[in-house]
C-alpha cells in the first residue's frame, strides 16, 4: 500500500508521508561500469545526456507564494477530510529541516540511441572501490578504481547492457557487469535528511526532485545480516520456493543446502533496519511518479528527451561536449519547438467528487469488500431524509477499482503538490 501524504511542507513543496519500499529486480536493476582513474567517467560521458565532469544542479525550489498556498491546502485538508472523521490520525512526526545536498554521488541521466531517441532513463551512482572519497569533478585519481552503479528500470536493463557493450571498444579499460543480484534498491519517503547513512549503504535524495523520496543502495558487506543468511543455509530441505515471477520451483536436491540470493538478504536486513523508524509502503513510488508525470524505462522508448521533460528532471546538460544522440536534443532545445510532452492527466466525470472514489477505494482495501461496503454505506449512503440511499447490491457496481491506499487528505495533497508551482491569483 502506498503511504499517505505528510502534513509538512518543505522549500521543495509537498513531501510524502513517512514510509519505505524495496524494489524487486523486475522493477529496478543495477548495472556496473568500473575502471581505473577517469576511464569509467570518460566512457560514460559520451553515452549519457548529463555532464559527469561537473556537479549536478539542485532542483528548482518553490516560490514563497506557492509554499504559503500549499501550507494552507495541507492544513485544511488534514483537518476536514479524514476518512475516520477525526483530525489526529494524519499527523506525521516533525523533523528539523536540513540542507539538501545534490552532488555527483548520484545524478539523473538518460541514454540515447544514434538517432537521438531515448533508450531509457537512469539514476547514476558514483563511488570509489578503494574506500577513497568520491571526487566531484574531473579530478579522479589515476590510482583509484571508480565505479558507476546504474539504477535502471527493470524492463530496460537488458537493452541498456547490450547498448553499453556495443559501444565499448576493445581497448577500453572499463568493466561492465550486471550486479542486480548482488545489491538491493530502496526508497524512503517523508524526509530530506540523506546524510549519515549506516555502513554498507549509499543514500541520496532523488536528484530529479526531493518529493520522489530518498534513494538507498545496499552495497557493502555490513548491510547483509549473517543470521538471515544462515537461516536458509542450515535448513537444507527440498522445499518449494517462489521465484521472482511467482512460479513455484523445487530445489534440486533434498540434501543440498540452499542459500538465499544476496539481494534478498540485503532487502530483509534493510526492512529490519527501517521497521523501527518508517512503516513499509510498497507502491508509493509508482503513485508519486505517475501523478508527477514522470515516465520511466520502456515508457520512454523512441521518444525524444524534451518530450519526456528530462530537462526539468536535471537529466540533460546543454553545455557539455558531444555525446551519442546529441544532435536531435540540441536542435530541439535551440529551436524551442517541442510539439508534444508527457503530462499527468486525471480523468473524472463532470459531476464526480474527485476525492470520494479515493476514499472509498482506501476503505475497501483496508477493511475488505464486505466491511468496506458497510463503512461506505454508513458514511456516504444516507440521503437528505436520513435513509440510506443505496443497498450493497446497488453500490456493488459503483465501487471504483482498487487504487493505491491513500487518505482523502493525501489525495488533496497530491493535487496541491502537482499545482505547487502555479502562483495563486
Amino acid at each position: 500500500m502506498a503511504s499517505k501524504a505528510a502534513s509538512t511542507v518543505s522549500k521543495y513543496g509537498k513531501l510524502w508521508g513517512r514510509g519505505y519500499e524495496s524494489f524487486p529486480p523486475k522493477l529496478r536493476r543495477i548495472l556496473s561500469v568500473s575502471g581505473k582513474g577517469d576511464h569509467a567517467t570518460t566512457y560514460l560521458q559520451g553515452l549519457v545526456t548529463s555532464d559527469l565532469f561537473s556537479e549536478p544542479k539542485a532542483p528548482r525550489e518553490e516560490d514563497s507564494e506557492s509554499l504559503r498556498a500549499l501550507e494552507g491546502l495541507v492544513s485544511s485538508s488534514s483537518s476536514s477530510l479524514n476518512v475516520d472523521g477525526g483530525s489526529g490520525g494524519l499527523e506525521e512526526p516533525m523533523e528539523q529541516e536540513v540542507p539538501v545536498q545534490f552532488t555527483s554521488k548520484m545524478r539523473s541521466t538518460c541514454f540515447l540511441d544514434h538517432r537521438g531517441r531515448i533508450l531509457t532513463d537512469a539514476l547514476l551512482w558514483k563511488r570509489s572501490l578503494d574506500g577513497e572519497p568520491v571526487n566531484t569533478a574531473n579530478n579522479d585519481n589515476a590510482a583509484t578504481t571508480t565505479e558507476y552503479l546504474i539504477d535502471v528500470p527493470g524492463d530496460a536493463a537488458d537493452a541498456l547492457l547490450a547498448h553499453l557493450k556495443q559501444h565499448k571498444l576493445r581497448r577500453s579499460k572499463v568493466t561492465l557487469k550486471d550486479r542486480s543480484d548482488e545489491f538491493s534498491i530502496h526508497a524512503v519517503y517523508g524526509t530530506l535528511n540523506a546524510e549519515g547513512a549506516p555502513p554498507g549503504y549509499l543514500a541520496a535524495m532523488d536528484p530529479r526532485h526531493p518529493s520522489l523520496g530518498m534513494r538507498v543502495l545496499s552495497v557493502g558487506p555490513q548491510a547483509v545480516s549473517k543470521d538471515e543468511g544462515a537461516t536458509k543455509e542450515e535448513t537444507g530441505r527440498g522445499d518449494f520456493a517462489e521465484d521472482e515471477v511467482g512460479n513455484d520451483r523445487q530445489s534440486s536436491s533434498p540434501s543440498q543446502p540452499q542459500t538465499r540470493p544476496e539481494r534478498e538478504l540485503r532487502q530483509k536486513t534493510f526492512e529490519t533496519l527501517m521497521n523501527n523508524h518508517f512503516p513499509p509502503a510498497p507502491g508509493t513510488y509508482r503513485v508519486l511518479r505517475t501523478l508527477s508525470g514522470i515516465a520511466e524505462g520502456s515508457e520512454l522508448a523512441t521518444r525524444t528527451a524534451l518530450e519526456c521533460n528530462l530537462e526539468f528532471l536535471n537529466a540533460i546538460s546543454f553545455s557539455k561536449g558531444c555525446y551519442l544522440g546529441q544532435e536531435l536534443t540540441a536542435r530541439s532545445q535551440f529551436t524551442g519547438v517541442v510539439r508534444k510532452r508527457i503530462v499527468p492527466v486525471m480523468v473524472v466525470g463532470t459531476e464526480m467528487e474527485v476525492l470520494r472514489p479515493w476514499v472509498m477505494a482506501s476503505v475497501i482495501q483496508e477493511m475488505g469488500l464486505e466491511g468496506g461496503l458497510d463503512k461506505i454505506l454508513g458514511d456516504f449512503g444516507a440521503g437528505e431524509d436520513g435513509e440510506k440511499g443505496k443497498t450493497k447490491l446497488e453500490l456493488g457496481g459503483y465501487v471504483p477499482p482498487p487504487l493505491p491506499k491513500i487518505s482523502a487528505a493525501g489525495a488533496g495533497g497530491i493535487v496541491a503538490m502537482m499545482m505547487g508551482s502555479v502562483p495563486t491569483t
